[in-house]
């Protein structure tokens, strides 16, 4: 084939992951936990993936925390997140994550770690997902029931 895939060990805590996700164009990932004896909330941890050589010259992945953004106290379902960059184009980083309390979707810069949004689901949130569509941007929140689509304004 030409080409060989070796594996490389990311520091992340042990125990409780339910989540990975990643940004390329930024090289940053997302990994979110549920709650757990030292954390009493779900917590998205945004992370920057960087490499260096060794002195063999192969790369050597890792990565730093650069954010964490909090939940609520539970997370019985499986909740998938969504890191992306910011629709108005402006080099910005959004992070979109589940809470079963509130039943909703919540939007955060990334950089800043502010709240921009909670998108109410009325039911627990699935999954998550932005996109586009004739030039206009979307995120859809998913639950057990429906789809919720909200455009970006």
């Amino acid at each position: 084939m030409g080409f060989t895939h070796w594996p490389h060990v990311m520091p992340m805590e042990p125990g409780g992951c339910i989540d990975f996700q990643t940004e390329s164009s930024t090289r940053h990932c997302l990994v979110t936990y549920r709650p757990d004896k030292n954390h009493s909330t779900l917590r998205s941890v945004l992370m920057e993936m960087s490499y260096k050589l060794d002195d063999a010259g192969e790369p050597i992945c890792s990565c730093h925390s650069v954010q964490t953004f909090r939940g609520g106290p539970t997370c019985k379902l499986l909740t998938k997140s969504a890191i992306f960059q910011n629709p108005e184009n402006d080099g910005s980083i959004l992070v979109c994550t589940g809470d079963e309390v509130s039943n909703s979707a919540l939007l955060w810069d990334a950089g800043s770690g502010s709240l921009l949004q909670e998108l109410q689901a009325n039911q627990p949130v699935l999954d998550i997902c932005p996109f586009q569509v004739n030039h206009n941007s979307y995120l859809a929140t998913l639950t057990e029931k429906m789809v919720h689509i909200h455009r970006w304004e």
